[in-house]
């Protein structure tokens, strides 16, 4: 969680006067607005929000929290921060991203062998500037970089997108494609409507990328499907290997291998209770599947971690529930 303050505090000249600003209300719980609009996430109910938790900012009290899970290392990604993409001046939100970035490199410091932040790339909206952004991201010390699912007014599978991806793929890092947040519904039951779509966007996601060629065109990319899930990869590949099959005289462009092959050779999910996922395994691959705590989002499951990884070690068998609680992880990221 980013502290209060962050923009106000590191951004200059004429840009600090409309920094994001986060403010506590009654419950001692944070909100963020821009401009004066709200940025929360609609239909939390202030007493029972989910970033009311110390450790979501107190390093100490992260730490803490995760040796009462057994937790060794965590992968850490952002909270407030994603959701400035609604901000319509998008130089200011470049500015605002990259203050995260640097605050996030700071912030892990105080624990360097269990905490590995995520960096956000914010150059999906400016492709050319990635080459330079991603060596600044190397620079702070990152293993590890993400980018949104399906941020408005971008084609992942367009031509003006290759600049970003060939210096993704030429940093090496690993891509995390995270679930965003879109609020498409209003009315009854608004929450749960977003919560269900916003959690299950990568059935669409990896066709994107498979079916542009890009795998083909960067075959050192590496991409983790995050916070979605992994029962979905199952039924996305075997339609996506159909496809292939059934359409292999128009499709275009022209594809080396089918499908699937880049989801075994290219991707990773990560899942955080998805008993499912483990019926799956097989079509997944145990060297794919990344176990998640989401801590500390009420769909996570902090509190119940050992209940979770027993399922799993149940399913998996020992040798593939070593990798999935940690050891893809610890390879995928060289830590």
């Amino acid at each position: 969680m980013e502290p209060p303050g962050l923009w106000e505090d590191r951004l200059t000249g004429e840009d600090k006067a409309r920094a994001p600003r986060h403010w506590r209300d009654e419950f001692n719980l944070l909100h963020l607005e821009v401009d004066g609009v709200s940025y929360d996430t609609p239909g939390f109910e202030p007493d029972n929000h989910p970033e009311g938790r110390p450790g979501f900012w107190d390093v100490e009290k992260r730490l803490a929290d995760m040796d009462s899970e057994g937790i060794e290392s965590s992968i850490i990604f952002h909270q407030h921060s994603a959701a400035l993409i609604r901000m319509q001046d998008k130089d200011l939100w470049f500015k605002c991203m990259d203050v995260f970035n640097e605050w996030l490199a700071d912030w892990a410091k105080a624990a360097p062998n269990r905490l590995f932040p995520v960096a956000y790339l914010p150059t999906f909206y400016k492709p050319e500037m990635t080459r330079d952004y991603m060596q600044k991201i190397l620079d702070l010390g990152f293993k590890a970089v993400e980018i949104p699912s399906f941020p408005r007014g971008v084609r992942y599978n367009g031509k003006e997108t290759l600049p970003m991806w060939e210096a993704i793929a030429e940093a090496g890092l690993p891509l995390s494609m995270h679930v965003g947040v879109h609020i498409d519904a209003t009315g009854t039951g608004a929450l749960g409507i977003n919560m269900a779509r916003n959690m299950q966007p990568f059935n669409a996601l990896f066709p994107q990328l498979v079916f542009s060629g890009l795998f083909d065109r960067f075959p050192d990319l590496k991409i983790v499907f995050t916070e979605g899930g992994a029962s979905w990869v199952a039924p996305t590949i075997a339609t996506a290997d159909k496809i292939y099959r059934d359409y292999a005289q128009v499709l275009k462009p022209k594809l080396e291998h089918k499908p699937s092959y880049y989801w075994h050779r290219n991707c990773w999910t990560t899942f955080m209770d998805d008993p499912v996922a483990l019926d799956l395994i097989d079509w997944i691959g145990a060297d794919k599947m990344m176990w998640s705590i989401d801590y500390p989002h009420p769909e996570g499951v902090f509190g119940e971690s050992m209940r979770v990884a027993k399922e799993i070690y149940d399913k998996a068998g020992e040798e593939n529930f070593k990798k999935i609680v940690g050891g893809n992880a610890a390879a995928l990221w060289g830590i």
